[in-house]
């Protein structure tokens, strides 16, 4: 059978699935460290135990006076190979107080990941985090990171950061404020290396300015107020860090003293492309960017608690605790407790579970599907590890839209048609997709925040052209003149050149958007459109993507936070797979019109999305609520992707660990926006 459509064994082994989902919720538990087994969901009346997690330690007062370092690198220090430990951590750590109590060293973190487009599978693990800020556990307030401390002044117009004084590269290389400046002038903001500066720093239309202070102060100086600064420097996005960030030149800085070699201002155009030529590269920018990718170039100096040791690329993918991580516990220690982590891969996710099941991974966050969750708890005792769960706090399945599709222009236009989108929509069967799918662990939703988010604008909004309304789609089809059709019932283009068929393009990892995708298929068919189903390779669909190749893609759609993650829910992303909204047009905004292609008419909506958006950008929260419920009706209203369900389960909502590892979460914040699974706070995690 072709990889392209679901067998009927896995469609029926998915509906039992479905029945058992009640069970799952009511017969787990989970919590905190230690006493009896804990398991998925929280209790026997199936409630979810509380958020939890290292603490940021802040006040100096408290900090550790002396520090102690695992036994290999004070081995290290013995013999002149290492600086003493309190020279590689510098005068500010730090300090993480850990969730249960004190670790030791040593040991071997067995993780998995899925192929070469997984990177952030390391990059959520072994990263740190490493942006600049970072949330605290419960994702409310923004804690110093990588920076030490931050200020707002100027009427929120001029961003402060104080950097850690004797922070150093996991080369031994000082960090300072030349590397975020030279992030900032020669790479985010170069134009042939294609990034045209990050979303993050743009303000009333204008660049944020990065200044050097000192070499432990630099400032971001906006135009207007900007008090969103400090939050987007803490989330998930081009500013998030070195580790995630880096393969499209974002991260937020970059070692200045090893890419500077890589780049022409700094030794000149034909040394570099000769460079890249020798390395089997097109050209400077190309090899550029793969010596910036932390998970493929053990070379490239990092700020992450552990370092790349085996790349990506050559599986097990390998990390080694980081002999100048700033990250210590509140005795003084050293972190991160475990010595090494390694990574095995695997293309298929059925083959990953069975790992999963059989207890071959020390500790998994991401790829673990729902569909096998009740295998998973049946095996708890056996395999000797615990599940936990951590419902999402947004959207996990829709279809992005990419409405600047211009492939076949006929298909193109009849996706800028809103009666369309939404005949599409109001055809899909979202509770059949969600019991089959996700064990009817999620919500029915159009693209939508959760009922407890500050952005939600009520109840009236959360099925939103969502219903499972045959008659009335068929309505809206006919409103738009497709009222012809062929000899099987399909409907006709508007051209006469054959039936409407629709292509729908998607990749098996996080969950089964293939399978989903076969049926919507055979759903859509009952109002008489027919549908492409196709599995693709991830760096295909990324290829595709950035080409503006990809009509339809089942995937993650929406956002918990329209300000702090908006690639997703506008277009705002010009270069990468979240895009889907449009590239072209995410390009005419990020460029004020010198650049990509301005939305036709039938999206002015979009145009008045983006001005709220940005107007957002620049409010303070209080004010700032209002437009973001605003943006979450125009995009329900307008269906400019179409929401199936979320808030479950079936995206990073579960993760197990062994037994044997000490000071893991009962549960995170499960938030994309904010960074998870870093919160974890893996550093701290220890064997007993």
């Amino acid at each position: 059978m072709s990889q392209n459509h679901v067998s009927r064994r896995r469609l029926l082994q998915n509906s039992t699935y479905a029945g058992v989902g009640a069970i799952i919720l009511s017969s787990c538990s989970s919590g905190g460290g230690g006493g009896a087994k804990q398991g998925a969901a929280g209790g026997a009346n199936g409630a979810l135990p509380p958020i939890e997690g290292a603490q940021v330690v802040l006040d100096p007062a408290q900090f550790p006076k002396q520090f102690s370092e695992r036994p290999e690198f004070a081995q290290k220090v013995q013999a002149g190979q290492l600086p003493p430990v309190a020279e590689r951590i510098g005068q500010d750590p730090l300090v993480l107080k850990p969730i249960h109590e004190t670790g030791k060293y040593g040991g071997q973190i067995r993780r998995g990941y899925i192929g070469t487009t997984d990177f952030l599978g390391g990059a959520g693990f072994c990263g740190g985090p490493d942006c600049l800020l970072y949330w605290d556990v419960q994702g409310e307030k923004v804690n110093p990171n990588i920076a030490r401390g931050y200020k707002l002044s100027d009427g929120d117009k001029v961003l402060t950061l104080q950097l850690r004084r004797g922070m150093k590269w996991s080369d031994g290389k000082p960090f300072t404020a030349d590397d975020i400046v030279f992030w900032r002038e020669d790479i985010n903001l170069h134009p042939e290396l294609g990034v045209t500066g990050t979303s993050a720093l743009r303000a009333g239309g204008k660049n944020v300015e990065v200044k050097k202070i000192d070499d432990y102060t630099v400032q971001f100086i906006s135009s207007v107020p900007n008090s969103l600064l400090v939050e987007l420097l803490a989330s998930y996005d081009d500013m998030g860090g070195l580790s995630g960030a880096g393969r499209f030149y974002g991260g937020g800085y970059a070692p200045k003293h090893y890419l500077s070699q890589f780049h022409p201002k700094y030794t000149s155009m034909s040394e570099v492309n000769k460079a890249a030529e020798d390395a089997g590269f097109d050209n400077w920018t190309a090899y550029f960017k793969d010596r910036m990718s932390w998970e493929s170039n053990p070379a490239l100096p990092a700020l992450t608690p552990w370092i790349v040791t085996r790349p990506i690329s050559s599986p097990p993918w390998e990390f080694t605790a980081n002999p100048y991580s700033i990250w210590v516990d509140d005795k003084g220690n050293q972190l991160p407790y475990v010595t090494k982590v390694t990574m095995s891969n695997t293309e298929s996710p059925d083959v990953f579970n069975l790992r999963a099941v059989a207890g071959q991974y020390d500790f998994q966050d991401r790829n673990l599907t729902v569909a096998n969750l009740p295998v998973l708890l049946r095996n708890q005792e056996r395999s000797k590890y615990t599940v936990h769960r951590a419902p999402n706090d947004a959207m996990e399945f829709g279809i992005r839209i990419n409405l600047a599709y211009t492939k076949d222009k006929t298909l193109g236009d009849l996706l800028r048609n809103v009666d369309f989108r939404r005949a599409l929509s109001l055809g899909i069967d979202r509770n059949q997709l969600n019991n089959t799918y996700a064990l009817g662990t999620s919500k029915v939703s159009a693209t939508m925040a959760s009922d407890d988010n500050k952005y939600f604008p009520g109840p009236q909004w959360r099925l939103k052209w969502a219903t499972f309304d045959q008659a009335q789609a068929n309505q809206l089809l006919d409103k738009v003149g497709l009222t012809k059709r062929d000899g099987s019932g399909f409907r006709v283009r508007p051209d006469g050149k054959g039936r409407i068929l629709l292509d729908y393009q998607s990749v098996r990892g996080l969950a089964d958007f293939v399978g989903m995708g076969e049926m919507i298929k055979r759903q859509w068919q009952k109002i008489g459109i027919d549908v492409n189903v196709q599995q693709v390779a991830p760096p295909l669909i990324l290829q595709r993507s950035v080409a503006n190749q990809v009509m339809l893609s089942g995937h993650i759609v929406g956002t918990e936070d329209p300000f702090l993650k908006p690639d997703t829910f506008l277009p705002t992303n010009v270069n990468s797979f979240p895009g889907m909204i449009g590239i072209p047009y995410a390009k005419w905004f990020a460029s004020g019109g010198k650049s990509g292609v301005e939305p036709p008419k039938s999206l002015d909506l979009l145009k008045e999305a983006m001005r709220l958006y940005q107007q957002g950008l620049q409010l303070p929260e209080a004010q700032r609520i209002p437009i973001g419920k605003r943006l979450y009706e125009l995009h329900a209203d307008q269906v400019w992707s179409i929401g199936v369900f979320g808030f479950g389960l079936l995206v990073f909502g579960i993760y197990e660990a062994s037994d044997r590892l000490g000071n893991v979460p009962g549960r995170i914040r499960n938030s994309l926006a904010k960074r998870s699974p870093n919160n974890l706070f893996s550093v701290t995690f220890y064997y007993k």
